[in-house]
């Protein structure tokens, strides 16, 4: 189910700790955290590294495949996620009829781009021509805003009175272009490139980065980051928002020093929500 890396924990102790989310003990207090390998595992990695956490320990288990993290979360099976938005913790409780999650830190932005290996610029993209989107519901409508950024579609409501739960393409006021849009799953969406029928796909930072792409280079058009939503958030059970290892890794990831990691080893594809200037 996970690749789990585990920091600070023997073998022999994760066999003990099993599925129990966070234990304390005189090595301190440990907390499972599940998470996007990039950046977010990278990120909690090096915090790990630079040993601001004292005796707090992460055993941090990288997301894969169909994982929903915040399922894992509401089970208990971890004590904290940080992968996603706060317009997508949003739809995520509404649809599952769940309150119980909170945002304990608000880290960095992904900027999602769009993306393409058949044109070079945004003019260039044709009449009929295949867009991918993301499937889920709040990245599918935040990827028809950024096609009406890019002034290729416009919508009927304006972004910022707009409730991304419920947009859908039937919120497309004009489609000059006559764009079809095809909904792929978040991981898919960089592998689908290289489909023919494909022209562009709208591409959320972490998955691009993955896929080998550097979205402040190689995206055709990308989200303005100023008053930008979707920022990723630490998120935890309401009842551990207190926690005090919860509240030491809180601190450490919008630090001054974590601000000024992601500034240089993402060099703008990654930007943090609190940056050193």
């Amino acid at each position: 189910m996970f690749l789990r890396r585990t920091a600070a924990l023997s073998a022999a102790a994760l066999l003990s700790v099993g599925l129990a989310a966070c234990s304390t003990g005189s090595d301190g207090e440990t907390l499972m955290i599940s998470a996007s390998s990039t950046p977010h595992v990278e990120i909690l990695e090096h915090i790990v590294d630079s040993g601001v956490l004292g005796d707090v320990k992460l055993d941090i288990k990288p997301v894969t495949g169909e994982i929903d993290p915040n399922e894992l979360l509401v089970a208990g099976d971890v004590q904290a996620n940080f992968f996603q938005h706060a317009p997508y913790l949003e739809d995520w409780q509404k649809q599952k009829g769940v309150s119980d999650l909170v945002s304990v830190a608000d880290v960095h932005l992904e900027p999602m781009g769009l993306y393409s290996e058949k044109v070079t610029a945004v003019d260039q993209i044709g009449d009929g021509a295949s867009i991918a989107l993301p499937k889920d519901t709040t990245n599918f409508a935040r990827g028809l805003y950024l096609l009406e950024s890019a002034g290729l579609i416009e919508m009927d409501k304006p972004f910022d009175d707009a409730d991304l739960s419920v947009i859908t393409q039937a919120n497309v006021k004009a489609n000059p272009k006559n764009l079809k849009f095809v909904e792929i799953e978040r991981p898919q969406l960089a592998r689908n490139l290289d489909d023919p029928q494909i022209t562009a796909a709208i591409i959320n930072s972490n998955y691009a980065i993955e896929a080998g792409l550097i979205p402040a280079e190689d995206a055709l058009f990308s989200e303005d980051v100023e008053g930008n939503p979707f920022s990723n958030l630490f998120v935890v059970r309401s009842a551990d928002a207190n926690d005090p290892g919860v509240q030491a890794l809180a601190e450490a990831l919008v630090s001054p020093e974590t601000a000024a990691w992601i500034e240089e080893n993402y060099s703008g594809s990654v930007v943090p929500v609190h940056p050193t200037n």
